[in-house]
């Protein structure tokens, strides 16, 4: 079995969803993201090809849209990869251009382990990286973390956390980060997000708190540190397989409004375009989406999707605009 293709595979015993196979970017320069994860990340390229015209039709596309596609991976890792995608002969905007962490609709960030944060901080900002807020050592239930947000080109947020306690298992062969092991949404309305990832979709539920015990002064996500204590933001973490990473992790402020990015979260436009799932069946977890009550944004269809191979693709819909796709290997 090929190390790529190796988690697109299932057994008997396992679970009909998996955590995320890969996230997609949509970028002004390809070069520059590789370059970036490359000597920044530690990570490889494993693919490099050009998008054809059913990965338009998947995307909503017109024909003359040119798409060039490179795929990476934290070497070791059979998930939680990165596609770069460019676009050309397309106007774009970027997703989430200006936007603040209160500001909801589509993909906020990813996250990435690190072995030692205040090296990847330096390296971060050397590398013409900013920071939401400085690097903050905390607890939540019972893991004790350092997490920093950085932002960078095309409007992309990346979550660097340095794990001190518990220990972490699975992560010993990543050189400088690790493999995409979670990613944020901010939603309009949590009740309607537990409802789609939950009920719809099936996903499991890992984490929830209701964020009421925030305090006065220095904070991950930017919030000012003089009304950070009266500020409630409530979070869920889900998986599709609760045993495997690949988790969403969506939040409200509820006290903190701002402007609504979902209009603008889809392709060919700039950011965190999307999250792809391996699925064991897609025609069934198709139509059984639909009997929730789902209407798909892009229905059941047949392309090649380097370096895995031939797939069945469908996507849909977060109530905040986050394009989801579940696929399928059939060769």
């Amino acid at each position: 079995m090929s190390a790529i293709k190796h988690n697109l595979h299932f057994t008997k015993s396992d679970k009909d969803l998996k955590g995320f196979q890969e996230v997609i970017f949509s970028v002004s320069n390809i070069e520059r993201w590789v370059d970036f994860f490359e000597t920044v990340c530690g990570w490889i390229v494993i693919s490099e090809n050009e998008g054809g015209n059913d990965l338009k039709k998947l995307w909503h596309l017109n024909e003359d849209v040119i798409i060039s596609e490179t795929v990476m991976q934290n070497e070791g890792d059979h998930e939680g990869f990165l596609r770069i995608v460019q676009f050309k002969n397309t106007d774009q905007i970027q997703i989430r251009s200006g936007a603040h962490v209160w500001d909801t609709g589509g993909i906020f960030d990813i996250n990435l382990r690190t072995h030692h944060m205040d090296v990847t901080y330096k390296e971060l900002q050397d590398n013409g990286w900013n920071g939401i807020s400085d690097p903050l050592r905390y607890t939540f239930n019972i893991y004790d973390v350092s997490e920093v947000l950085m932002k960078g080109p095309d409007g992309i947020v990346i979550a660097f956390m340095q794990r001190f306690a518990p220990p972490l298992v699975g992560f010993d062969h990543m050189k400088k980060t690790s493999r995409i092991f979670n990613s944020s949404v901010i939603v309009r309305n949590m009740e309607a997000s537990y409802d789609f990832f939950i009920n719809k979709l099936g996903f499991n539920m890992f984490f929830q708190t209701p964020g009421l015990d925030r305090k006065a002064g220095h904070n991950v996500i930017g919030i000012p540190p003089n009304i950070n204590k009266d500020v409630t933001v409530p979070i869920d973490i889900v998986r599709p397989d609760p045993d495997h990473f690949g988790s969403i992790e969506y939040l409200h402020t509820n006290e903190l409004v701002g402007k609504d990015c979902s209009p603008m979260a889809k392709p060919p436009n700039l950011g965190i375009l999307m999250y792809r799932f391996p699925v064991r069946d897609a025609n069934t977890y198709a139509e059984t989406l639909k009997k929730r009550g789902l209407t798909l944004n892009s229905e059941v269809q047949k392309l090649r999707i380097e370096p895995y191979g031939n797939m069945k693709v469908f996507s849909v819909l977060s109530p905040d605009g986050v394009w989801i796709e579940f696929i399928e290997l059939v060769d």
